[in-house]
């Protein structure tokens, strides 16, 4: 070799190096041929010593079916883009590497593939005990609003939509270890495919998504599906066994603002997980479709609201020292079957939640006037209580209703986060003032739990039933439960318990601090209020016993 070649030689080695911390060449099979670089350090032994290794064993058992689809990859299109991979340490945990690759075809077949210690702040896609290394739809969503609307040759011009047919009866079939596997192939095919290998997703049991590489060098449809069948085969199941089928979704962005280009964005990808929906193919043909179904929707829950077609029904509140009803809380229904909760839900989003709140109230009050024997309390939406308008509204709605004061209670709700404390507990307090008991509802289903409690004078703190439910069978919920039943107590506020069924979760309740129950166990919603029922014996004198 001449001076000029081994200059050339060291020059192109030095410049590798100085981006990357260790050089591997592979052979055809995958198995190391020579390192050059931090071989010790990185891969716990001489160069000598890895030689022949096969190079995907380098890393932890979850990503080393995700490192040969990228080899295989690089093979295919000559290079790859650099991903992150976890990379197996003797001692500690694994450190996480940029995995570069490069396939030139000549001589012996080799593939040269650099690897990169990443930061200390990075966080790698992929757990050690095994995780998919997909995304949710969530974080999938947050991801692809950065990407998408950016200019420049890195935007993506496409995103793969993916449907596995025949995937979630597979995975029930399979035993554990094999649904791992079959998983974390799957899941290996889309990364390897997907920038940087992780704009990668997993939406539904069935439905997955990835962005791929704009520079268009992605694997077809055919190749795509065709890699997901072998994987099905791989643990053991029939070839026709999954059915994958690819769609793809234009990203041109066009005119569209970020706030339309994030809508449109939820709409397709939620769109996509109901399999029955026809397939939508860009994102301006899905901020379309998804503007039009939303006026459908704000249409129907007008039309609803305006033609009362729903009601109430009631549920009991017990004192659980004693089971006598201290109140009833109004549950609305509607009389087509929809669900109640999707449908509230939708008209917090609709903006249309403050007109639910206020029908309540007047059906709520309607039924006062008729039985002056119960109190009731309704929800009160953390959206609602935010608008002037409503507040204006509710006041006058209760100033027309005389002699009601005690009989009525409100619920503040924590399906939406209330942004203005201040006015909000000034509403509340207006409201105490004034003679109505208020309630905060849902109780340690959210993060602004606390935050409320802090700032709100509320009469009643009612516990979410989930959270009560772990109570039974976790000595820390427990504790957790105990502890507000306390703070409660020192803030001279009542607890009540949702979700009893049983008498056992009754006695756990009252063990746990605990005043007033909710559920099954003390009745179900129905449509009228009972009337009250002659003393029972054996309970304190003068009380009367109300059931739901």
């Amino acid at each position: 070799m001449t001076d000029d070649l081994k200059a050339q030689r060291d020059r192109y080695i030095a410049f590798s190096l100085a981006a990357a911390d260790l050089l591997i060449e592979v052979d055809g099979d995958f198995r190391i041929i020579k390192t050059i670089g931090a071989t010790q350090a990185l891969l716990s032994g001489l160069a000598e010593g890895v030689i022949g290794r096969e190079v995907c064993d380098i890393f932890i058992p979850a990503d080393r079916a995700f490192a040969r689809h990228l080899l295989n990859r690089a093979k295919t299109i000559g290079r790859i883009e650099p991903c992150g991979l976890n990379l197996l340490q003797a001692e500690g945990p694994p450190l996480l590497v940029n995995m570069g690759a490069c396939y030139l075809g000549t001589g012996e077949g080799s593939t040269f593939i650099s690897l990169t210690v990443l930061s200390d702040g990075v966080v790698a896609q992929t757990a050690a005990d095994g995780q998919s290394g997909l995304l949710d739809l969530e974080d999938y969503l947050g991801f692809a609003k950065k990407k998408i609307g950016v200019k420049g040759e890195t935007a993506p011009k496409d995103m793969k939509l993916v449907r596995v047919a025949g995937l979630s009866q597979a995975m029930r079939q399979l035993p554990v270890a094999q649904s791992e596997l079959l998983m974390g192939e799957i899941s290996s095919v889309l990364r390897a495919q997907a920038v940087g290998g992780s704009a990668a997703a997993q939406l539904s049991e069935e439905a997955f998504s990835y962005i791929p590489s704009p520079k268009g060098e992605g694997a077809s449809p055919e190749a795509l599906s065709r890699d997901i069948r072998a994987a099905a085969v791989a643990v053991g199941l029939p070839e026709d066994s999954l059915a994958p089928s690819v769609l793809n979704l234009e990203l041109s962005t066009g005119n569209l603002d970020q706030d339309s280009i994030a809508k449109a964005l939820q709409y397709v990808l939620t769109d996509f997980c109901k399999p029955e929906r026809s397939p939508i193919s860009s994102l301006a043909q899905g901020l379309k479709t998804a503007m039009a179904e939303t006026v459908q929707h704000f249409d129907n829950i007008r039309a609803l609201i305006d033609s009362q077609k729903y009601t109430l029904f009631y549920q009991p509140v017990v004192r659980l020292d004693d089971r006598t009803t201290h109140h009833y809380e109004a549950l609305l229904r509607f009389a087509d079957g929809r669900a109640p909760f999707d449908t509230i839900r939708l008209s917090e989003q609709l903006g249309l939640v403050q007109d639910f709140d206020l029908a309540v109230a007047k059906k709520a009050l309607e039924t006062l006037t008729k039985r002056n024997d119960v109190t009731i309390a309704i929800n009160l939406s953390g959206l609602s209580i935010q608008g002037d308008l409503f507040r204006e509204h509710l006041r006058q709605l209760l100033s027309a209703a005389s002699g009601v004061g005690q009989r009525l209670m409100f619920e503040l709700t924590e399906s939406n986060a209330i942004e203005d404390i201040e006015a909000a507990a000034t509403f509340l307090r207006w409201l105490r003032r004034t003679g109505y008991r208020v309630c905060l509802d849902d109780f340690g289903a959210g993060a602004a739990t606390y935050t409320y409690l802090r700032h709100f004078d509320v009469d009643f703190v009612k516990i979410d039933g989930p959270f009560i439910k772990d109570a039974r069978d976790n000595p820390r919920q427990r504790a957790l439960v105990r502890s507000v039943s306390h703070l409660c107590r020192e803030l001279n506020t009542a607890v009540v318990a949702e979700m009893i069924e049983d008498e056992a979760m009754a006695t756990l309740c009252q063990d746990m601090g605990i005043g007033f129950g909710q559920g099954y166990l003390f009745g179900k919603p129905k449509p009228q209020i009972d009337e009250p029922k002659a003393l029972v014996v054996g309970k304190r004198r003068g009380v009367i016993e109300s059931w739901g």
